[in-house]
């Protein structure tokens, strides 16, 4: 008679115990916790097979993958012939010498601007997740061409030796190529008002690694292809038998990408 008196007791406590088994909420995980962000802004160094280049970018995130942006860059080109050399040691014994770029005819600048889209392939991720993309962009380019000067020997009447500053023509080619002639490049001031404006178009593709892809913070790094296309041909070296200038440059390249979104 005790033992049936008992049930009911304990089924009032045992109820609210099998409740709050069932029921309990389950942990939260803090590392799917994400920010919205709107805009990023970050700054490019890339390096390719011709040269460098650093960029300013301005985006708008549109959603958690996909962002869009605009792109403005200050880049060098050069010719894959070119190389710094100094003088042979034994035209050194008689006169000074300076490094230089024996044949290099042509400074050439690349100023861009464009437009572009960078979508992540995978899944948002968790905070400190590696978020994989890709990337492409198209806009204008405005090439810089400036002349380079050498400075070669001259001797006077008296047989003492001087400098003078000159660049490639018709004229000068002899002496410029004369490798016993030079002496060293000029400054880099020289030629600079005399250089030409080339218009052109510009356009990049890449794959996108983006390390904490959803953080405040952007650290990423972008591997691709990149294509600049101009008006008329760009003459980097002094003309040779088995080698024509082109109006454009296909580079493939790795850029390092740092920023902040808010």
């Amino acid at each position: 008679m005790k033992i049936l008196l008992l049930i009911p007791i304990m089924s009032v406590f045992l109820i609210p115990l099998k409740g709050q088994v069932t029921f309990q909420p389950k942990s939260i995980d803090y590392d799917n916790k994400g920010v919205v962000y709107n805009f990023e802004k970050t700054v490019d160094f890339r390096i390719h097979a011709n040269g460098w280049a650093v960029a300013y970018n301005i985006g708008q995130i549109i959603s958690y993958n996909r962002t869009k942006y605009y792109h403005f860059e200050l880049g060098k080109i050069s010719d894959p012939r070119e190389k710094s050399q100094s003088r042979p040691y034994n035209l050194t014994l008689v006169r000074g010498n300076g490094s230089f770029s024996y044949g290099k005819i042509n400074n050439f600048f690349a100023l861009r601007a464009g437009i572009g889209r960078t979508k992540y392939l995978t899944e948002k991720a968790k905070r400190k997740g590696i978020a994989v993309g890709y990337n492409y962009e198209i806009g204008p380019a405005l090439g810089i061409l400036k002349p380079y000067y050498v400075q070669v020997y001259e001797s006077n009447e008296a047989g003492k030796y001087f400098t003078k500053k000159i660049k490639y023509s018709e004229e000068t080619s002899e002496q410029f190529l004369d490798l016993s002639e030079i002496h060293s490049q000029a400054n880099f001031s020289e030629g600079l008002l005399e250089s030409k404006v080339i218009p052109g178009i510009q356009g990049k593709i890449g794959i996108h690694f983006d390390a904490g892809a959803y953080d405040e913070f952007v650290k990423a790094i972008e591997i691709g292809a990149m294509l600049d296309v101009y008006t008329r041909v760009i003459p980097l070296m002094a003309p040779t038998e088995n080698h024509s200038d082109n109006p454009f440059f296909f580079n493939l390249y790795v850029n390092l990408h740092f920023g902040k979104r808010n």
